[in-house]
């Protein structure tokens, strides 16, 4: 069952699923640390506690944060990324992705045709201008591609 991500307007059950997450998060932090052998902490604020959680405790937290306060902007900065930076950062990925399945599909598209072509097929809705375009780069290719291959035999 997928859970909905917006605000709890009953009280009681907001209040109960921010302990629970709220220990959740710490445990996560917990088993960051011990099986991977990094230094992690985290704050936790609620307006409802009248104390900020730390953890592992308020002292190691402020040391591991000054162990990363002491480093270079550069390696500070070199992986953090806001909701906006991580969304562009998929979105070029998905459009690579896009753009690598688009030739794939083409290429299919186009062994499909030549084919037809070896068959003798009828090709009367096939349109030689707009077409030709596309099929002699691949066949272009696909020559590049045999003749490595029989170079490197």
């Amino acid at each position: 069952k997928k859970v909905q991500y917006e605000f709890i307007a009953n009280e009681r059950a907001r209040t109960r699923t921010f302990k629970k997450r709220k220990t959740g998060l710490l445990k996560k932090v917990s088993e960051l640390q011990t099986l991977c052998g990094v230094d992690a902490c985290a704050f936790i604020y609620s307006s409802r506690d009248s104390q900020t959680v730390a953890w592992p405790s308020s002292l190691e937290a402020y040391h591991v944060l000054e162990r990363f306060k002491n480093m270079p902007t550069g390696k500070q900065t070199c992986n953090m990324m806001d909701q906006e930076i991580l969304l562009n950062k998929n979105l070029i990925m998905l459009d690579g992705n896009l753009k690598k399945e688009t030739r794939k599909n083409q290429g299919l598209e186009m062994e499909q045709l030549l084919l037809r072509c070896l068959a003798n097929e009828n090709l009367h809705d096939f349109s030689w201008s707009k077409e030709m375009k596309i099929v002699v780069p691949f066949l272009d290719d696909k020559i590049k591609l045999v003749t490595n291959k029989i170079k490197n035999l």
